[in-house]
């Protein structure tokens, strides 16, 4: 027999304050206590992202479908070689050893497959008991950090920052600009993540409010120990927005990004000579004053274009430059909002 009750007609409204608590565990704990002290996410650090002063457009970008911005895509996980099983010591397929990377991507690689079997839902409501192997993959995650970081986290430190996370997925992983200078056992790397968490257990609704998914870009510093390989030095993400971004800029797509930037204020370029897509990679090719150059951005989850890569052509060969003045603009590890003070 169906009962309506005050408390049922009220069941949406109890599901939203549900969702902001729990899911906002996650995604609103990422706002730092203050801004040199960035908050402990997946074993890294997520900064806030500034804002940059909104330039109005001479033409409103009618053209772009929104829907790109408002949905998560449908792409598939990165294929990834490593997976934990390989690395168990208990397990029939291993041990492979934790200090036997000879490059930086493989170190990453390893690290996220080892945690895509992880889970660490203690006080939260993941649909069932355990998922995955629960706590034991961090333990040998963890041993996949550079001696410094481990000394700025412990690994309990280190298990504590995946609370609320019953899964997560490496869906990018590319080589990020590398600023001159920068010591020959450092590499950079822009990686982008999905997690899903699920409700926690103190939430009024509980279990009903379902299992939400998140995504976070960013870089991933690594360092080359002469005895123990490729190790990660540090991992800094960016949380995904996927409400403000196509209602209140220009900066999230490269089509309009380039020409403002290099055209309008830097008066670098005279015009676009084509735009090219492979895979997440959208690269766009101009010129101007017997110069070419060539701007490498990726599309993340969210739909936005973010600057990667800046390139002149020089002798037929193309080189890496710096040429943004707004760091703010380009995923490295000179943006501003990665700076811990």
């Amino acid at each position: 027999m169906m009962v309506i009750s005050v408390r049922k007609m009220l069941l949406p409204a109890v599901l939203i304050i549900a969702f902001l608590m729990s899911f906002g565990f996650l995604v609103l704990k990422i706002a730092a206590r203050n801004k040199n002290q960035p908050t402990a996410l997946m074993g890294g650090a997520v900064h806030t992202m500034a804002t940059v002063d909104n330039v109005k457009m001479n033409s409103a970008p009618n053209d772009i479908d929104f829907s790109r911005f408002q949905r998560p895509s449908a792409q598939p996980a990165l294929d990834n070689p490593y997976n934990f099983a390989q690395f168990d010591k208990n397990s029939s397929e291993g041990p492979l050893s934790l200090d036997q990377f000879k490059t930086s991507e493989d170190v990453i690689l390893a690290y996220f497959g080892i945690l895509r079997e992880a889970a660490n839902m203690a006080d939260y409501s993941g649909g069932c008991g355990t998922i995955g192997w629960a706590v034991l993959p961090y333990t040998y995650a963890y041993e996949l950090l550079a001696d410094s970081r481990k000394e700025s986290m412990t690994l309990q430190q280190f298990e504590d920052s995946f609370q609320g996370i019953g899964h997560l997925t490496l869906l990018k992983i590319y080589p990020a600009y590398t600023p001159p200078g920068t010591p020959e056992n450092i590499r950079y790397h822009m990686i982008e993540v999905e997690i899903i968490t699920g409700a926690a257990m103190n939430d009024p609704a509980g279990f009903r409010s379902g299992s939400h998914f998140a995504y976070f870009y960013g870089i991933v510093t690594t360092e080359l120990d002469n005895d123990t390989g490729w190790k990660i030095k540090a991992i800094d993400y960016f949380p995904e927005d996927f409400l403000c971004h196509p209602m209140h800029g220009w900066e999230y797509d490269a089509q309009y990004f380039v020409p403002f930037i290099y055209r309008d204020s830097y008066h670098l370029i005279d015009k676009i000579d084509k735009t090219e897509q492979n895979g997440n990679i959208i690269s766009v090719y101009a010129s101007g004053s017997g110069k070419q150059y060539r701007f490498d951005f990726v599309r993340i989850t969210n739909g936005e274009d973010v600057l990667l890569h800046e390139m002149i052509n020089q002798n037929g060969q193309w080189i890496e430059t710096n040429l943004i003045k707004n760091q703010r603009y380009k995923l490295s590890i000179q943006n501003p909002n990665l700076q811990k003070g």
